[in-house]
């Protein structure tokens, strides 16, 4: 990226992040205004709050008319309506927040490790709410479809680091029952929306530790192996094993180094994220999965190559 598409992308980033936190979209959603009149009713400067609107309408956020700001249709689906298919307003929180663990990047090449006092201000809510995102809203039809075709008679599911629930309700839609399998604090999220829903039963605990009992057929790691530690994966690789019915099978949907376009940039994230965390090459998850005892491992594309699915068989 050339230096004024960065300082570009940057700009919008955090200008237009910051003014969704302090709820402007939401306010000229529900009521467009001129500049004196959202100065007034925020208790803004009004010298700044033209300048902060003129530089939204600049960059499409915004539309103005006859000197009144409102908001666009595409901001609203994006950054308004929490509900629907497009909203990024969650992740774009997280984004927010994300800056300062990557600006820590010299203490982790120092020391190996995160540096604790970066994550200050995470927000789990923001991070649960942020994976369910278009992007995964999207793949998730042709993820289910590659899982069934590789374990079509499926009747069980457990969704293991599923608290999003993205994966999860479409699994249940087709069907089958749905474990989701989360830690207690990644679950008190969304715990409310997604028990009550039809196939989906919601189980807290640590997969580094137990997964919840099955015996179940289809064991669906989606973006959990990259935050954890080469040992951690082997672990949870044998109790997907122990867990899952004989023909029962494995499904890593991640991004596996050398394969997914931006693995190695993920792993750059994991690393100020995660103790352990890192982006796994295709012949690291075949060890795990081998050693676990599974069979006749294959990796599948997606229509996005920035994943990629690992299929084993019990």
């Amino acid at each position: 990226m050339r230096i004024r598409e960065l300082q570009k992308a940057v700009e919008e980033t955090i200008f237009v992040g910051q003014s969704h936190r302090l709820g402007i979209f939401e306010q000229l959603h529900r009521k467009p205004d001129t500049a004196e009149g959202f100065a007034d009713r925020m208790k803004y400067d009004l010298r700044c709050t033209r300048v902060l609107l003129e530089a939204l309408v600049e960059m499409k956020y915004l539309a103005k008319r006859e000197n009144t700001y409102s908001i666009t249709d595409d901001s609203y689906a994006r950054l308004v309506d929490s509900e629907g298919s497009e909203y990024e307003g969650s992740f774009w929180n997280f984004l927010m927040y994300l800056i300062n663990p990557w600006r820590s990047l010299p203490y982790v090449l120092e020391h190996g490790k995160p540096d604790q006092s970066s994550y200050e201000g995470f927000s789990m809510i923001d991070f649960i709410e942020g994976m369910d995102s278009p992007w995964k809203k999207k793949l998730a039809p042709e993820i289910v479809d590659l899982c069934l075709r590789h374990c079509p008679e499926a009747g069980v599911v457990a969704d293991i680091g599923g608290a999003p629930g993205t994966m999860a309700k479409e699994f249940a839609r087709r069907g089958l029952r749905t474990i989701i399998y989360d830690l207690p604090e990644s679950l008190e999220v969304t715990r409310d929306r997604l028990t009550p829903l039809d196939n989906i039963e919601v189980v807290a605990g640590d997969a580094t530790k137990e997964l919840p009992d099955g015996p179940y057929d289809i064991a669906f790691l989606g973006n959990i192996c990259h935050g954890q530690s080469p040992d951690d994966n082997a672990a949870i690789m044998r109790m997907c094993y122990e867990q899952l019915n004989e023909g029962g099978v494995v499904i890593v949907f991640d991004n596996l180094r050398g394969e997914s376009y931006l693995g190695a940039t993920v792993a750059l994230h994991m690393i100020t994220q995660s103790p352990g965390g890192d982006i796994y090459s295709r012949e690291e998850y075949t060890t795990w999965l081998r050693e676990a005892g599974f069979k006749k491992i294959t990796v599948k594309e997606l229509s996005d190559p920035a994943w990629q699915i690992m299929v084993g068989y019990r």
